[in-house]
């Protein structure tokens, strides 16, 4: 059996390892476009920042390991540019056959259609490009990042951390608004605003012009002039080989694939960014391009084509993010996602202690809960706080929950761990499940 796998990123590696673990006389090519696998790209704006120094740290395992370790054949710096239905042809000129396909090629950063020019705008999203872009943005004093998602605020924090004046632009009227409620998002934008990053909301930017050695950033709301601009106004998945196939596109623009991981053509999958899956509170097909799920969908991929049945059931959205000191998480629907996927949403949020008051140290923790009025099922959840561990245990125990579609006596009635060092006998959790029974 020979199995072809474009793409050498999370869902790339972990479905050749899979195939290898199960199969051991299997044939697996890895085709990767750059020179690292396994890659972590939410490490960049750490790596910007200082934290690290070593580029290899981007990877999990390298190359020489697969090879050496795992007994597959990872072809690094090099490009698929042709895919037929028992063939592909690289840039190399190499043509392979093949009897399964994996398409792990992952997403690529989008783009506004608007004039742009000058040599100092930059996308950040892949590892590769990471080590040229820290070297530039070393001299530069002021930078401009267009977007307010996730990547935009971990350069912020990073590119604030290093001493540059930083200016953020943004189409939407508060931070992360895809993930987060209004009432949540502006406690992130106090946050932006106090650790120094100037913040234009509500503003679309018209044009990128260059002047000297300055970019010129015309939005309809004013004029900036900035030493860089960093693009990070979201991802697209690169689905150019899956339309060379005739492959189904799904309705949220990936590649479409059943709980398999399984395209519309025979013995072809998908995987990882360039595949959409299901979301498990709408039951509607969904696009969750992060890491987590990319390395499940490609150790699903790899266990159906080594013959071992294998499902994905889907996602329910679980997110988080960090800035400065405050911890950013959310699961689930935000209220407007709701609304508009016809649940009667109701929702409550509270503030909370993460001790008992009589043990020195601690802080709060801010959780809202969304909750469909019909079934009072938690269909989404949003958490901050100043200690990391406990938002991720937090949001984690609600993703947990929601994916089995509880309600918020369920939550109620889950058997928490107390402790007075590291949470409330009244755990905030249940705090926030207990805003629904009153009456």
């Amino acid at each position: 059996m020979k199995v072809i796998i474009i793409g050498g990123g999370a869902a790339g590696m972990s479905a050749a390892s899979r195939i290898k673990r199960l199969k051991r006389d299997a044939e697996v090519i890895v085709f990767e476009r750059t020179g690292i696998v396994s890659h972590a790209p939410c490490g960049i704006p750490y790596y910007l920042e200082g934290l690290f120094d070593n580029y290899e740290l981007f990877m999990h395992y390298t190359p020489d390991y697969f090879r050496k370790e795992r007994g597959i054949d990872v072809r690094t710096n090099e490009t698929v540019v042709e895919v037929d239905w028992n063939y592909v042809v690289t840039d190399r000129g190499s043509k392979v056959e093949w009897d399964y396909l994996v398409l792990a090629t992952g997403a690529s950063p989008v783009i506004p259609n608007i004039p742009i020019e000058g040599n100092n705008v930059f996308v950040i999203h892949h590892p590769a490009d990471a080590v040229r872009l820290r070297e530039i943005l070393e001299s530069m004093s002021t930078v401009s990042i267009i977007g307010t998602g996730y990547i935009g605020l971990e350069v912020a924090e990073a590119l604030r951390f290093r001493g540059k004046d930083v200016i953020m632009i943004g189409r939407s009227s508060y931070p992360l608004r895809k993930s987060l409620d209004e009432d949540v998002g502006r406690i992130i934008t106090n946050e932006l605003i106090k650790y120094g990053v100037k913040l234009r909301l509500n503003e679309r930017v018209l044009e990128i012009n260059n002047r000297g050695n300055k970019q010129v950033i015309i939005t309809d709301g004013g004029k900036y002039v900035v030493d860089a601009v960093i693009i990070a106004t979201g991802i697209k998945p690169n689905i150019e080989l899956a339309r060379q196939l005739g492959l189904r596109i799904g309705e949220t623009g990936a590649v479409w694939v059943d709980e398999h991981m399984r395209t519309s053509a025979e013995n072809m999958y998908a995987a990882g960014d360039v595949a959409e899956t299901r979301n498990l509170i709408t039951g509607k097909p969904y696009w969750h391009p992060f890491g987590t799920t990319a390395n499940k969908m490609g150790f699903v991929a790899g266990s159906n084509i080594a013959g071992k049945p294998m499902i994905f059931p889907g996602v329910v959205g679980t997110s988080m993010t960090r800035f400065m000191n405050l911890y950013i998480a959310s699961t689930g629907l935000t209220t407007q996602d709701a609304l508009r996927h016809g649940f009667r949403a109701r929702s409550a949020m509270i503030t909370a202690r993460t001790r008992a008051r009589y043990y020195p140290g601690g802080g709060y923790v801010t959780i809202k809960l969304i909750v469909d009025e019909n079934s009072m099922r938690i269909i989404g959840a949003q958490v901050l706080g100043d200690d990391g561990s406990y938002v991720l245990g937090k949001i984690d125990t609600l993703a947990a929950l929601m994916a089995r579609g509880a309600t918020v006596e369920d939550l109620f009635m889950s058997d928490l761990a107390y402790l007075p060092a590291v949470t409330q006998v009244w755990d905030p959790l249940i705090i926030a499940a207990r805003q629904f029974l009153r009456g």
